[in-house]
């Protein structure tokens, strides 16, 4: 039986249905993206074909290269400070009591189950110059040098909008870190105990190592949702002051839809698509190889 189920013939016959499903529904809706990417194309009607122009321009556009900066700007936000907050907030809830850790799942999951335009527009007070939250803060600490217009400076409206981004998400993964915490076997923390290991040592030689494939997940999940990053940029500044807060989702959008260049935007979409494909490769390929069992 298992020498009929291992040839080549019954490998496929077996993928076959989901590599079908695979290519009417993932692979196939990308071809008119493609063939529209070479036209100049308005929306409504087709120009005429432009090869790899669209392509060129769009790669020769400041903008395009602005707005990579943005999203790959979230995306180190999203990683370097939302998965280590993440993981000190699971281990920490881990520790508590049973009546703490119900009050702060609750507490953790409440910005992400609101919709962005709630959390944005929240943001939005905080961020307001005459009468927000942080410059009152900084006022009342005799910092007013430090105040900001936080949404409309070049150089603090990213930074302004990745920390909305993170607020939001970032008890979602640690909820996902300490689902992940929970199937870790307990004789693997009392034979720690009873060596006299404490809670950081625990942690970085048990738990971390063994939530390998969780932070695996959590990696691509951040990462691809990261570079999706649109909602948020769209609600509190519209890509403003100029171009500098539009994110690669974001000038995609305005290529097609604002100035009606639907051969460009959907250049850009083709682009990003590939980048998000070769990230995807390399997180697959270098992250966590190695399936853990315990």
């Amino acid at each position: 039986m298992n020498k009929y189920f291992s040839t080549k013939v019954s490998i496929f016959v077996f993928a076959f249905p989901a590599l079908l499903l695979f290519t009417l529904f993932c692979v196939y809706p990308l071809l008119p993206e493609i063939w529209m990417s070479l036209h100049k194309h308005d929306g409504f009607r087709n120009l005429g074909f432009v090869g790899l122009n669209n392509y060129k321009e769009v790669i020769l556009s400041s903008s395009f290269w602005t707005a990579h900066k943005n999203t790959y700007l979230i995306v180190a936000i999203s990683l370097l400070l939302g998965l280590p907050l993440s993981m000190m907030l699971s281990l920490f809830m881990d520790a508590q009591t049973p009546k703490f850790r119900r009050f702060f799942k609750t507490v953790a999951m409440f910005p992400a189950i609101l919709s962005v335009t709630v959390v944005s527009q929240i943001w939005l007070a905080f961020y307001e110059p005459n009468w927000g939250l942080f410059n009152a803060i900084l006022n009342s600490l005799g910092l007013s040098s430090w105040t900001h217009s936080w949404l409309t400076e070049k150089k603090t409206v990213m930074p302004s909008i990745g920390l909305t981004f993170l607020w939001q998400y970032i008890g979602l993964n640690a909820m996902l870190f300490y689902t992940g915490i929970k199937t870790i076997p307990k004789s693997y923390y009392e034979a720690a105990l009873i060596d006299g290991a404490n809670f950081i040592q625990v942690s970085l030689r048990i738990t971390i190592p063994l939530l390998q494939n969780v932070i695996k997940y959590v990696l691509i999940l951040s990462t691809l949702g990261s570079m999706a990053f649109y909602s948020h940029v769209r609600v509190m500044t519209a890509g403003g002051p100029g171009d500098q807060s539009r994110t690669v989702i974001y000038q995609m959008y305005y290529t097609a839809f604002d100035t009606s260049e639907f051969g460009k935007g959907t250049a850009i979409a083709v682009i990003f698509i590939l980048e998000c494909l070769l990230i995807s490769f390399f997180i697959q390929r270098f992250v966590a190889r190695d399936k853990l069992e315990f």
